[in-house]
């Protein structure tokens, strides 16, 4: 069934901001003095991003697929991650520093009260690459379309969104605004940088191969 990039990209943004939005008020609520954001609920965005993926292709046994790889995906993403949790964050900051980025702007981007989130991009870098090539297995999409772009898109938003989290929940005067805007943010980034490298991604199809490339 031929799903217009239109919804692919709708289902894939709101799946994966779903995901996003309950990762953040699990921080938010039962995880406040955590420093790493890489925990283990961090397999939601997975989950649901996997099911926002497939939901308009109404093919129920490849939605459940594509919600258990991105569950399976982001998990060993989420372990592997962990293991580099103090080089990467090292390495991570000493790259930001050529930056117009100081480290002290990178510490004032910490959710109340001490949740890092820019600084720790290369571990969200390698988080979304693994994440994204399962859901190029599950999918049956060229694999580097989606590990580059699921590297790029989880890292640039641990980058962007704790900004504008910040400068939003600061306004309102809440923390709580702070934590769903960074991780909703966190979620729509993603969906998009997937919906890109699932819809690029497609392999051309062969003489007796009857798949085409979505317009």
């Amino acid at each position: 069934m031929e799903i217009s990039f239109k919804k692919f990209l709708f289902g894939s943004i709101a799946g994966f901001w779903l995901g996003g939005l309950l990762w953040g008020l699990i921080l938010y609520f039962f995880i406040p003095n955590i420093d790493y954001p890489l925990n283990i609920f961090a397999v939601l965005v997975g989950i649901f991003g996997g099911v926002g993926l497939t939901i308009f292709s109404k093919n129920v046994k490849q939605i459940v697929k594509s919600a258990f790889f991105g569950f399976l995906g982001s998990l060993i993403g989420i372990i592997v991650a962990f293991f580099g949790i103090y080089g990467l964050f090292l390495l991570g900051t000493w790259f930001l520093s050529f930056l117009p980025i100081s480290y002290k702007l990178i510490k004032s981007l910490e959710l109340y009260p001490a949740l890092k989130i820019s600084a720790y991009w290369l571990n969200f870098f390698l988080a979304g690459s693994l994440t994204g090539l399962f859901f190029a297995f599950v999918l049956k999409r060229r694999i580097w379309a989606l590990v580059w772009r699921g590297g790029v898109g989880f890292g640039l938003s641990s980058i962007i969104s704790p900004i504008l989290g910040n400068l939003i929940g600061n306004f309102f005067g809440s923390i709580l605004a702070s934590y769903l805007i960074t991780f909703s943010i966190i979620g729509i980034i993603l969906g998009l940088f997937f919906a890109w490298g699932a819809h690029s991604g497609v392999a051309r199809p062969s003489g007796n191969d009857k798949t085409v490339r979505q317009k």
